[in-house]
């Protein structure tokens, strides 16, 4: 199947990938331009949930054949006092059905909190801290965080299959689709 992500970070495609494998699923990934309009760094769970749907609508929309759609935004929500960022992947389809699903979430460092809730984005403030470029295209802060143990590549592979499973044949009537 042709899959269609709205991203051309290689953590998302080869997360992407990775996801659909887990079930069986093969996948034929293929890369566009996110949409134009969209924060740099969402705030908020309804933000995030809405970056990762365009994114997805977007892909879906935007390759002739394509049978699935896929966005993956990560932000910060705040949850119980907490500011977690976390991933959320949407996948929609051409009859417009989309599913999502959220990946782990890990608290933001208080370092970065205050430059995050005002919209700067995560990678770079991380990037500038730790001298490392390019970090949201390699291993993520999380990977810096957990040195190693755990990448971004992780947390956007288990969203992106948290959002197939309503659409996995054997849950079909769970969902009612």
């Amino acid at each position: 199947m042709i899959v269609a992500v709205a991203s051309r970070n290689p953590n998302k495609l080869r997360a992407v990938e990775s996801a659909y494998r887990m079930f069986g699923l093969r996948a034929r990934v293929v890369a566009v331009d996110k949409p134009l309009g969209l924060p740099q760094q969402p705030v908020g769970l309804g933000e995030v949930v809405k970056g990762a749907v365009e994114r997805a609508k977007h892909a879906a929309s935007a390759v002739p054949g394509a049978e699935h759609g896929v966005g993956i935004e990560a932000g910060a929500v705040e949850a119980g006092g907490f500011h977690l960022d976390v991933t959320i992947a949407a996948i929609a389809d051409g009859s417009g059905r989309v599913t999502i699903g959220v990946g782990p979430g890990f608290e933001v460092p208080a370092v970065f909190l205050a430059d995050v809730l005002r919209g700067a984005e995560l990678g770079r403030l991380a990037e500038a801290f730790f001298g490392k470029p390019a970090v949201g295209y390699r291993e993520g802060l999380v990977g810096i965080l957990s040195k190693g143990r755990i990448e971004r590549s992780d947390l956007n592979a288990l969203a992106v299959a948290m959002a197939l499973l309503p659409r996995l044949p054997h849950n079909s009537r769970l969902y009612g689709r």
